[in-house]
């Protein structure tokens, strides 16, 4: 595990304490769970938008990608293959920890499902 010193204001840094100690459970563990879920709501945040513009550039991507896979970051295509397993390590490489969309390009846009999958979170 990594180590970083973040300053933040003491009434944070009470509130973090109390509530830590309110759980049973340590400031530092406290802290890195909610900026784990800080993180993970940003980055659905972000799929979000990358499918809007995905659904805004449709007619263009069809005329141009009709049934290929295409990666969309920032509102653009940064690449695209007939093969989804392919795009996506190609993707990671490139953005290892950045939310791209990838998604087929066909006929009719598709509506985007969210599903969350239970995680269980142990405290000792």
């Amino acid at each position: 595990m990594s180590t970083i010193a973040l300053p933040l204001a003491q009434e944070t840094v009470m509130s973090l304490w109390q509530v830590a100690e309110s759980q049973g459970t340590t400031a530092e563990a406290l802290a890195d769970r909610a900026i784990r879920r800080y993180l993970r709501q940003q980055a659905e945040a972000k799929i979000e938008r990358e499918e809007q513009h995905f659904h805004a550039q449709h007619a263009e991507l069809l005329d141009r990608y009709a049934g290929q896979y295409i990666a969309m970051h920032e509102g653009r295509v940064i690449d695209s293959d007939t093969d989804e397993l392919t795009l996506y390590l190609r993707v990671r490489q490139r953005f290892p920890s950045v939310g791209v969309l990838i998604k087929q390009v066909t006929p009719e846009p598709d509506e985007v499902w969210m599903m969350r999958s239970p995680r269980f979170e142990y405290e000792t």
